[in-house]
């Protein structure tokens, strides 16, 4: 298995409009105590200025001094409760079997909040893994982000179908990875099949590339083929499962709590999908993750302004609060979001059917949370839609 060490650390920034991908920035980063949580309690932390040393050599002929750490000034948030954002968690619990929300400002965990149970009846928490349907596509590009970053793709080569064992039809071969980010590859749609089950992702994906691409090639039309195709990618270049591929290329920033695939089943430790996972099966790279809030907020808070070369709109949604992603299948829905030029990042799932899609919990959520931030106000103006 090939071993890929592309880990980056610190901040990510983007904001962005529909005909424009998100800009960026950065800022150092800092060191925040992590809160632990018990079911419907959430907890605030505060951050604290990293200590600095200097040591000096005990030789009679030089002194060396180390360079002092970089020190970080933390802004009081203004509201540091988070009371509008706890009040649509509070809300979103009393609805559904459970709910799970992570909020990270300036690299630390600020705000965490579950509800509800493990299969194994433990109280889930913030760090439970748990299905996040169409927000694994943000997984799925960041790991391609990492890959050509590190020079083993490249997202504008035509995608190696060969090499992928994918039957694929002449007219797919100049048709590039970054043109799957987009959505705007070509690929059929088949909306109600992808949750069929019976077949894998790299089972079904040759029937969809059997013919050319369709006419919508070259604008977004919104497919779940492009992901499992680059899930399908990320496999091929690392040789290994695409569940263990970000376990070991984002290993740096994932909690103990095990990201994981539909595919291999649900774990006792992990939030219920009442449906069953087994509908799910199809998706790979498109949204067959299981993994916590606390896992993809600390994924979403190291990204890059390199990364953002390659995870732009239309792959990523933006507002005008900033860019993420939304997920929803029946009776699980998800929501991801950066905002406030990259300081914060706040990822929440549901289990259950209160909102009934990804867009609608962003829709209660983001502007709770911009509200608490003193950043903005009024439901966000997302595109894609």
């Amino acid at each position: 298995m090939l071993l890929i060490a592309v880990g980056c650390a610190g901040e990510s920034a983007a904001t962005g409009s529909p005909s424009t991908a998100p800009g960026s920035s950065t800022s150092p980063a800092a060191t925040a105590e992590s809160s632990s949580t018990t079911a419907t309690t959430s907890t605030t932390t505060t951050s604290s200025t990293p200590a600095t040393t200097a040591t000096t050599s005990t030789t009679t002929t030089t002194t060396t001094t180390t360079v002092p750490a970089p020190t970080t000034t933390f802004e009081p948030l203004p509201d540091p409760w988070f009371t509008t954002t706890n009040a649509v968690f509070d809300d979103l619990a009393r609805s559904n079997a459970a709910v799970t929300l992570t909020v990270v400002h300036r690299g630390g965990i600020v705000l965490s909040r579950a509800s509800g149970t493990t299969i194994d009846g433990s109280p889930a928490t913030s760090a439970t893994p748990m299905v996040v349907a169409s927000v694994s596509k943000l997984v799925t590009a960041m790991m391609i982000a990492r890959l050509h970053e590190a020079g083993v793709i490249d997202v504008d080569e035509p995608m190696p179908w060969g090499e992928l064992g994918i039957p694929a039809h002449l007219a797919w071969f100049d048709v590039t990875p970054r043109e799957l980010l987009h959505h705007s590859s070509g690929m059929p749609v088949r909306r109600y099949e992808w949750f069929d089950g019976g077949l894998d992702c790299d089972a079904y994906l040759p029937l969809l590339v059997d013919d050319p691409p369709t006419r919508t090639r070259g604008r977004w039309t919104y497919s779940n083929g492009n992901y499992c195709a680059l899930g399908l990618l990320v496999e091929h270049v690392t040789d290994a499962s695409l569940d263990d591929a970000v376990r070991s290329v984002l290993a740096d920033h994932l909690s103990s709590s095990g990201v994981h695939l539909t595919t291999g089943g649900q774990r006792p430790t992990d939030i219920e999908y009442r449906l069953g996972v087994g509908r799910l099966s199809r998706l790979g790279g498109a949204g067959a993750f299981i993994i916590s809030t606390d896992d993809i907020a600390a994924m979403l808070a190291s990204v890059t302004p390199e990364d953002l070369q390659v995870m732009t709109w239309p792959g990523l949604f933006v507002d005008q609060y900033g860019w993420g992603h939304t997920g929803s299948v029946d009776e699980a829905v998800a929501c991801a979001w950066v905002v406030d030029e990259g300081r914060t990042v706040m990822a929440a799932t549901v289990a259950g059917s209160t909102p009934s899609t990804g867009g609608a919990l962003c829709d209660e959520l983001v502007p709770a949370l911009v509200v608490d931030l003193g950043i903005g106000q009024g439901l966000p103006d997302r595109s894609p839609p």
